[in-house]
């Protein structure tokens, strides 16, 4: 099923929902006169069934500063089981025993669905805050995840470089090793000691890849003195 089958599918289950309350609203009431009371329990019944069916168009709501839909189902259906039931109840005691009266009735119910557009609400500041936290995390990983893969697949061929590198060797296996011990930071404060340490790998890269062709570097140990130190400075960023 598509997205736009979806969404019609679902729209039609509403409108068949909606159509069935309305059919009993006037197989019920018959040629009686509306009482404000039938008109509580009836407007009661038309909120209940609109918050039943609100989840199920939930995932078709975006909202501009949250990566994902909101807000989360799972956090909404308590609120939505809860409501209806304390509803009900509150119509069979004004209809069936007569324990509570009409006012209080009314205020009751606004109480309860005072509650839960509170639940609404902090259903989506979780989600929200949620999906805050994950970008944020993704973010500051972002350059950190390029870096690691880098250094492994280099490792394999740094150790393949002839004997006369073996100083330079050393120094990048050693960078190599202490870029295992990078984390990520708050704030995007080690974003350009990334970037740097990113460029030194391709430039290492490209040294490496010349001189497996039969090329000479004399820049091979400058550049390894260079990446070890920018990593040394980055591991000292923490939050």
């Amino acid at each position: 099923m598509t997205k736009n089958q979806s969404i019609v599918f679902r729209f039609l289950l509403f409108l068949a929902g909606a159509g069935i309350v309305v059919l009993a609203f006037f197989l019920t009431r018959g040629n009686r006169e509306l009482t404000r009371i039938d008109a509580f329990v009836w407007t009661s019944i038309g909120i209940c069934y609109l918050i039943f069916f609100l989840p199920f168009f939930f995932s078709m709501i975006n909202i501009s500063n949250f990566s994902g839909k909101v807000p989360v189902i799972s956090l909404i259906w308590p609120g939505i089981i809860l409501y209806i039931a304390a509803s009900v109840v509150v119509m069979v005691m004004l209809t069936a025993t007569g324990v509570i009266l009409f006012n209080t009735a009314v205020i009751i119910q606004a109480i309860l669905f005072f509650g839960f557009l509170v639940t609404v609400y902090f259903a989506y500041f979780a989600s929200s805050h949620i999906g805050n936290v994950a970008a944020q995390e993704d973010r500051k990983k972002q350059f950190i995840k390029e870096i690691k893969p880098k250094a492994q697949v280099l490792s394999l061929t740094v150790n393949g470089l002839p004997a006369e590198y073996e100083k330079a060797k050393k120094t990048l296996n050693r960078a190599f090793d202490d870029i295992r011990y990078i984390y990520p930071v708050d704030n995007g404060i080690g974003d350009d000691l990334e970037l740097q340490i990113i460029t030194s790998l391709n430039t290492i890269s490209e040294l490496c890849s010349g001189i497996n062709s039969g090329a000479h570097s004399a820049v091979l140990e400058q550049e390894a003195d260079k990446l070890c130190m920018l990593i040394k400075e980055r591991k000292l960023l923490r939050n």
